[in-house]
C-alpha cells in the first residue's frame, strides 16, 4: 500500500478558492487517475472451544474490524503543485514582478506566456460591488435612524408618511444596486445620498458581477494582476459580507495558483483612427474587421482602469487555488 503521508504539504494552507475540478483533471493527466480516499482494514478472529472436540463443543468467533477512511481533497492541491513545480509546469513569477531594479516588461513575458501555469504571492483586495451597494445602503439606513431618533420630527395628523427609501423604487425600470441607498440627512457624515449612488454606479460600471481579487506589487514596473473567482466553487461558498468579515477590505498577503488569462498591452488613444469595418472591397460588412475594431476600444477603455481588465503593465489570472499560509505559532 502507498504512504500518502508522504503526499501531505509541508506548511498549512487555508484556501479562500479551489477549482477542485481543474485541479483533479490536471493530476489525472499527470498520474492517470486521482484517489480519493485511503482506507486501513485489521481483521483479527478468535475461537473457543468447551469439551470433547467435535462432539460436545461450544464456539465464539471475535472479529474486529478497523476501519479508516480518510479524505485527501485538501491534500490533492498541495501534491498538485509540488508535483507541476518539480517538473518544470509551474512558475513562480512572485520575485520577477517584486524586483524593484525591473525596468523591461520582457523579463517576465520571456518566461511565462498565455496558458503558462503560475503562482503569485502579493498584496490583494477582495472587492465585490454588491458587497459595496449593501454596505452603503445599509449606511444610509442607519445614519437616516439616528437621526431621526437625535431629531424626531412632530407627528402629522392626517398625512400618510411616505418612504424616502428607494428613489426608483415606483419606476417600471429594474431595481439597480445603487437604488438600496435610502434618502438621508448628510449633515452627519458630510457625504450626501446622492454621493453614495454615484459610487456605487461606479462600481456597478467597472466591475462585473462577481468576486474580484486585485493584486499589487512594489517591483520597479508596478505589475497588477486580476482574478475573478468563479461562484459555485469550492471553499468559496460565503456571501459577500460573510467573506469581507472575515477577510476585511484591507490588503494582505495572498497566494493565487493558476493560468495567465492575457497580458495587457498598453493603451494606444489613437486605436480607433481609420477603423473601418467594411470589407476590402466596400460592398459588405467585415466581421472580422469589427470584432477588431471594438476589441481595440475595450483595450483602450481598459487602459484607463474603466473596465474589468487588468491595467497595463499587468496581466489576468485564471485561478486554480487561493491561499494564504497558516504562520507558525510564536514560542513565549
Amino acid at each position: 500500500m502507498p504512504n500518502f503521508d508522504d503526499a501531505l504539504p509541508t506548511v498549512f494552507r487555508e484556501f479562500l478558492y479551489a477549482d477542485v475540478d481543474r485541479a483533479r483533471s490536471l493530476i489525472a493527466q499527470r498520474v492517470g487517475g486521482v484517489p480519493e480516499e485511503e482506507r486501513v482494514t485489521g481483521t483479527s478472529t478468535r475461537r473457543f472451544n468447551i469439551g470433547v472436540r467435535n462432539y460436545l463443543s461450544y464456539g465464539h468467533d471475535g472479529q474486529t474490524e478497523q476501519y479508516e477512511q480518510r479524505s485527501l481533497l485538501d491534500a490533492l492541491f498541495p501534491e498538485l503543485e509540488r508535483t507541476l513545480e518539480a517538473e518544470g509546469w509551474l512558475t513562480d513569477i512572485s520575485s520577477l514582478v517584486h524586483d524593484p531594479n525591473a525596468t523591461d516588461p520582457t523579463s517576465l513575458l520571456n518566461r511565462v506566456s498565455p496558458g503558462s501555469l503560475i503562482r503569485l504571492t502579493a498584496n490583494g483586495q477582495l472587492f465585490n460591488s454588491e458587497y459595496v451597494a449593501q454596505v452603503l445602503g445599509g449606511t444610509s439606513v442607519a445614519v437616516d435612524g439616528i437621526m431621526r431618533v437625535q431629531s424626531p420630527a412632530p407627528p402629522t395628523a392626517g398625512k400618510k408618511s411616505v418612504p424616502k427609501s428607494v428613489h426608483a423604487r415606483n419606476s417600471s425600470d429594474p431595481p439597480k444596486l445603487e437604488d438600496l441607498v435610502e434618502h438621508f440627512d448628510p449633515s452627519l457624515i458630510g457625504v450626501s445620498p446622492e454621493q453614495f449612488r454615484a459610487m456605487i454606479r461606479i462600481a456597478r460600471g467597472m466591475f462585473n458581477k462577481g468576486l474580484h481579487l486585485l493584486f499589487s506589487t512594489d517591483g520597479g514596473l508596478g505589475w497588477s494582476a486580476t482574478a475573478r473567482l468563479q461562484e459555485g466553487r469550492r471553499y468559496l461558498d460565503a456571501e459577500p459580507d460573510v467573506l469581507f468579515s472575515r477577510y476585511g477590505t484591507a490588503p494582505q498577503e495572498w497566494t493565487v495558483v493558476g493560468t495567465i488569462g492575457h497580458f495587457s498591452s498598453a493603451p494606444d488613444i489613437r486605436a480607433m483612427e481609420g477603423v473601418n469595418f467594411l470589407s476590402e472591397d466596400g460592398q459588405r460588412v467585415s466581421r472580422t474587421a469589427f470584432v477588431s475594431g471594438l476589441n481595440k476600444l475595450m483595450n483602450m477603455i481598459g487602459g484607463q482602469g474603466l473596465t474589468d481588465m487588468p491595467q497595463y503593465p499587468g496581466f489576468s489570472v485564471v485561478p486554480l487555488a487561493v491561499y494564504r499560509l497558516i504562520p507558525e505559532a510564536q514560542s513565549s
